[in-house]
């Protein structure tokens, strides 16, 4: 657990000017490695991206502009099918990969699969939108996207770190948190997307988050 919780000093979670909150994460270990990078700070673009994963193309998770500033020659881009053909509408020359949920991209030594995300009529699962599993330094990280409480977790297994986006009803609530966490029973789970006036979600998963995991709340930076 120590070196998990080491390497998730490794880590960020991006504070984003949409009103809705964002779910972008950082990672910077050898690659800097953004999920769902949106409306994000000209100060948290200083680090151009190697690798950028997008769930899906709601624009608190997908953003043009940002992307235009993070990328360098080389970043490597994987989405979803819809998001590809925005991407391609701005600029035919990027690196895309398209996923689909349980396809899997090698990038080096990092390992990228595309898990289903889908909750109800504003991410339906016709969509095929996704999460993402995240294979990097013999550790798994879990980014759910805007996904609810679904079946395919429960075949999710050894995962280290989860980060879960909460919002009922368009995500999840925090109960169902709590419910996700049973099934997947990462080592740690961390809740992100939510804003300020959300807090008292943060507070029923930390009375009620089972103990097996380590609940981390992390502020938006």
């Amino acid at each position: 657990m120590e070196e998990i919780q080491k390497f998730l000093e490794k880590i960020e979670w991006l504070r984003s000017s949409h009103p809705y909150g964002g779910a972008c994460i950082r990672i910077m270990d050898g690659k800097t490695i953004y999920v769902d990078p949106s409306q994000i700070s000209p100060e948290q673009m200083n680090y151009k991206a190697d690798i950028i994963l997008i769930t899906h193309s709601h624009d608190d998770h997908f953003s043009m502009k940002t992307i235009s500033n993070l990328i360098k020659s080389d970043t490597i881009i994987i989405s979803p099918d819809d998001v590809n053909e925005k991407l391609s509408e701005n600029d035919d020359k990027l690196n895309v990969f398209i996923l689909k949920a349980s396809e899997s991209k090698l990038i080096g030594d990092i390992k990228i699969t595309a898990i289903p995300a889908y909750s109800n009529s504003a991410h339906p699962r016709s969509s095929s939108w996704i999460g993402y599993i995240i294979e990097i330094e013999g550790h798994k990280i879990y980014h759910s996207g805007d996904s609810g409480l679904i079946e395919e977790m429960k075949v999710l297994n050894d995962i280290d770190i989860a980060f879960l986006t909460i919002r009922h009803p368009y995500m999840m609530s925090a109960k169902e948190i709590v419910e996700a966490v049973k099934i997947i029973q990462p080592k740690i789970c961390v809740p992100i997307h939510w804003i300020e006036e959300e807090r008292s979600e943060i507070d029923y998963i930390i009375k009620n988050c089972p103990r097996s995991t380590k609940l981390c709340i992390l502020e938006m930076i």
